[in-house]
């Protein structure tokens, strides 16, 4: 065989039996991704923090408008099943939060009204509906807000819209999680990074918890995160426990859009359902969805949290006098009253006094 066949056969077997091993090497430095270092629950809150920080102050005004489904299933009662198609405009400045619902013609609430309006202040909250769309609202509740403890268990109720979808980036089913995690009894059980199942995707971090003795009955939770989206809740579950047969769990799940305002990730749409458990009853389950469009920063005035902004006069979002007050008030004047009467009594002895004389 001549000398250069040989050192053909050489060069082939040499190639055949090394370049695999290379390429599966290239590959691998190729596709390896440096790894960060493990998250402490120390570096996690001061991140989320901030993250927070951040959030708060980009969406200090902000509006928005959704499409909704809302979807309410008791196998106990078929009766009782019933969806809900309604469109949605929440408007947020500061510390207020205006909702307004316009329902579907085929699926008013309840088949009472089409259009509802809920309102929430530091001072005060109200709510309005309306019977049929082209009617005039009427005013169906107002509370006057004398305590924080009220101030919170309103904006609980009057936002959870907002929070719900608006603040999806941060709240777990209408619930901050800034909130959850400063909770006394708040600890956690499991904090990892979640490597990227994709050479494209996002290093994401899950976080495990559980809560004892909490008002709000939440006992445990699993949260995933996006920390290059200012850790962004991407999805969630937790539980309720009320007692040793009632409980309920949430679930979530959030789509935001490609682009971000103010760095911060606007949600598209946003998914929860809600299943509740009794004794000796089947299981009761809420679904909700939305899809978020037209969110404007910077658009919303302090008109819209008025009742005259839909028609009505502003004469009942004024606090009335505490009794208190009014009780001090009428115990000055009848002492005044009697202050008087006693000088005239003084003044008509004197009087007679001197006449004798």
């Amino acid at each position: 065989m001549p000398v250069p066949d040989r050192i053909l056969i050489v060069l082939t077997f040499w190639s055949l039996a090394f370049m695999p091993s290379l390429i599966l090497s290239a590959r691998e430095q190729h596709s390896e991704v440096p790894e960060k270092p493990p998250l402490s629950e120390s570096e996690f809150r001061t991140q989320y923090a901030h993250a927070m920080k951040k959030f708060k102050d980009a969406y200090r005004n902000i509006e928005c408008r959704a499409e909704c489904q809302s979807l309410f299933d008791d196998p106990n009662d078929p009766s009782t099943k019933k969806r809900y198609d309604f469109s949605a405009h929440v408007l947020a400045k500061g510390k207020s939060i205006v909702a307004e619902q316009n329902y579907a013609a085929e699926t008013p609430l309840g088949g009472i009204y089409s259009n509802e309006i809920v309102c929430a202040t530091p001072d005060y909250a109200f709510e309005l509906d309306k019977t049929r769309p082209g009617n005039p609202y009427l005013l169906t509740s107002v509370t006057h807000i004398s305590t924080e403890h009220l101030r919170t268990r309103l904006r609980i109720i009057m936002g959870h819209y907002k929070d719900t979808y608006l603040y999806a980036a941060g709240s777990l089913d209408g619930c901050l999680f800034e909130e959850i995690i400063q909770k006394p009894s708040f600890s956690v059980t499991k904090l990892e990074r979640v490597p990227p199942q994709k050479e494209e995707a996002e290093q994401l971090v899950a976080l495990d918890f559980k809560v004892t003795e909490d008002p709000w009955a939440i006992s445990s939770g699993h949260i995933v995160f996006a920390p290059d989206r200012n850790w962004a809740v991407l999805e969630f579950q937790y539980r309720c426990d009320y007692s040793d047969t009632d409980y309920s769990t949430y679930t979530g799940r959030n789509t935001y859009a490609s682009t971000q305002k103010h760095e911060i990730p606007v949600p598209e749409k946003c998914e929860h359902e809600q299943t509740h458990y009794h004794a000796d009853m089947l299981p009761i389950s809420e679904t909700f969805s939305a899809k978020l469009s037209s969110i404007s920063f910077g658009t919303v005035d302090d008109s819209v949290f008025l009742l005259s902004n839909y028609g009505l006069p502003d004469t009942p979002l004024t606090a009335p006098r505490p009794a208190t007050n009014n009780l001090m008030q009428w115990f000055l004047i009848g002492n005044a009253i009697l202050l008087a009467l006693i000088v005239l009594w003084v003044g008509l002895q004197r009087f007679r006094s001197r006449s004798k004389q």
